[in-house]
């Protein structure tokens, strides 16, 4: 008797959970949710009444776990912290330009200054452009180097209110930056973590349902979604089994003294 193999679910990552049981979803067609009676009609008995509840069960459980999941990537704190980016953007190009003019100052010593202090811009290149993270790695950097320029250099091109102004609109992006990161886990770990329980117990349901039924039915009607479903769990546990290999192989080599 055919019979669909048991897969740890846990195992699974959120994305990866969603994408397993989307291909499940699909594979209900297969199932034998009606039953042709003569003269055409399309009735269910009653002892198939319990199939056709669980894949109920089982997509509604899903499109709430789809719901979740794209509700996660919506974030309002996503508003804050790209405000907060843009200000920091516009304190550099701000501090950036204002030194670039500075170089054509009239007097030499001062616009000497200036070129020391364009060369540690140009040093990190336009931080503006790069991913939100790799941009507060250069500014923190940049920021270093402009607060250890001698304070007669600082004075002297009044640099003190940039450098206050560009390091304010740091601080404030990473703490939008903080804000945001929490909220999306309490997302993941909330709404998605229950709606995910909930879709992993319905499709445990329907299978137990679908094999029990096999069993006290005979399986003509349901090999096609067993089968199926045994090669989509049969290719998930290869992808399981190469990732923890993988990650074992990984552990073993951090774990070896480094060579001399």
């Amino acid at each position: 008797m055919k019979k669909i193999h048991s897969i740890n679910l846990t195992r699974l990552r959120v994305e990866e959970d969603f994408g397993f049981m989307k291909l499940i979803e699909a594979e209900t067609a297969n199932l034998p949710l009606e039953e042709e009676r003569p003269g055409g009609l399309s009735v269910l008995t009653a002892t198939d009444t319990v199939l056709p509840n669980a894949v109920n069960q089982f997509t509604t459980a899903l499109t709430a776990f789809d719901a979740a999941l794209k509700a996660s990537t919506i974030n309002p704190a996503t508003v804050a912290t790209d405000n907060a980016d843009e200000a920091r953007d516009r304190s550099w190009r701000g501090i950036y330009g204002y030194v670039g003019a500075m170089r054509e100052y009239p007097e030499a010593t001062t616009a000497g200054y200036a070129e020391e202090v364009r060369a540690l811009f140009d040093k990190y290149g336009n931080p503006t452009k790069l991913a939100q993270t790799e941009e507060s790695g250069v500014l923190h950097n940049l920021l270093q180097d402009l607060s250890a320029l001698e304070s007669e250099k600082r004075t002297a091109l009044a640099l003190d209110i940039w450098i206050t102004d560009l390091q304010t609109k740091e601080e404030a992006f990473l703490a939008a930056a903080a804000v945001r990161t929490e909220e999306t886990a309490a997302r993941q770990t909330g709404i998605v973590k229950e709606t995910r329980t909930t879709t992993d117990a319905a499709y445990r349901s329907l299978v137990d349902t679908v094999n029990a039924l096999a069993m006290l039915n005979g399986d003509a009607d349901y090999a096609t979604f067993i089968d199926h479903v045994n090669a989509i769990i049969d290719r998930q546990k290869v992808i399981l089994k190469a990732r923890q290999t993988n990650n074992a192989k990984k552990k073993t080599d951090e774990e070896k003294p480094g060579e001399l």
